[in-house]
């Protein structure tokens, strides 16, 4: 755990200890989203949501006597043993996108599983095998899935698999692979299947979440996406998405303030969210300050105080200009 929360500090930044533990939590206020964003840890958001502040606490306070980050005031900076300890011990984690997926990850991927066990059964006309799920909603699921699939569905499978399998790192596609089950061949459990590096806590979580991911992103289109498209809707704050809805018809904030009866910092979580998720988001409806001479740092740390603006404009300033102009 000690060295996880390290990795958290690995831009060198001054960062707010607390909301670090609300972001692994998954508390997704706008003040964390942005901490996160700002300070490239949203991937981690929610990523341990059973961490207990007093052992989150216990791992700062072990790195700061290490001397591997300095702490004052509640905030924590790595230091140069600390920075020499992470190139040491280098964990991959590119691809975790816990924002995208964190809420249905695993009802999506325990979904896929267990529909690629039946397709592969039916396949072969096999009606006698054990399934690997018996829940309700998945059979449910599944069931309806097939009812409007046509035919050759399971050639259409394999070869989505194929496709989205090659995109992936050689370990993470033989980390998903070996966990089908199917005609006369038995998935392993993730246990069984962890490389040796990532085998201890949250390690083999976190690999566990990323490798999803990267399926996941891959998986967009084709029988999958559609078996989890409802799942993967509710990966999105729904109150977020008819806010989004409404502005998408044309509709200004302030008509949508109205109409929703929502409360001004709602209504900007929902924009702040929208904005960190979507590459599209049109950020061509909103005034923009220009930052006009200031660098990453000076913009992530400018105070809204200093700007005679509504406080979405000048978030939503912030985000555009970390994310388009890349400071180049």
């Amino acid at each position: 755990m000690t060295l996880f929360i390290l990795t958290l500090f690995q831009t060198g930044y001054k960062l707010r200890i607390s909301t670090l533990y609300h972001l692994l939590v998954g508390k997704r206020t706008s003040s964390v989203l942005l901490h996160g964003f700002f300070y490239e840890n949203l991937a981690y958001l929610g990523s341990l949501p059973n961490l207990t502040e007093a052992l989150f606490q216990k791992a700062v306070k072990e790195l700061e006597i290490s001397r591997l980050i300095t702490v004052e005031e509640g905030f924590g900076v790595l230091t140069q043993q600390g920075k020499l300890r992470l190139a040491e011990n280098y964990f991959d984690l590119s691809g975790l996108n816990n924002l995208r997926y964190g809420r249905m990850r695993e009802n999506s991927w325990q979904l896929l599983l267990f529909a690629l066990q039946v397709v592969s059964h039916l396949s072969f006309k096999e009606k006698n095998y054990v399934p690997i799920e018996n829940r309700p909603y998945y059979l449910q699921q599944v069931k309806k899935w097939l009812a409007q699939s046509g035919p050759e569905l399971a050639a259409r499978i394999q070869a989505e698999l194929i496709e989205n399998l090659q995109q992936l790192p050689s370990d993470v596609a033989d980390f998903l692979a070996n966990q089908f089950s199917g005609h006369e061949f038995q998935g392993k459990t993730v246990f069984q299947l962890l490389p040796e590096k990532w085998q201890k806590e949250p390690w083999s979580i976190l690999y566990w979440q990323r490798a999803i991911d990267l399926f996941l992103a891959q998986n967009q289109k084709g029988e999958l996406a559609r078996l989890i498209a409802a799942l993967d809707q509710q990966n999105f704050n729904q109150s977020m998405l008819k806010t989004r809805a409404l502005f998408l018809s044309g509709k200004t904030v302030d008509a949508i303030l109205k109409e929703r009866h929502l409360k001004q910092g709602t209504i900007n979580d929902h924009f702040i969210e929208w904005a960190l998720l979507a590459e599209d988001f049109p950020f061509d409806r909103f005034e923009k300050l220009s930052f006009e001479n200031l660098d990453e740092n000076q913009v992530i740390h400018e105070q809204y105080q200093e700007y005679e603006v509504p406080y979405l404009t000048f978030r939503l300033s912030q985000i555009y200009y970390l994310r388009k102009r890349q400071w180049i």
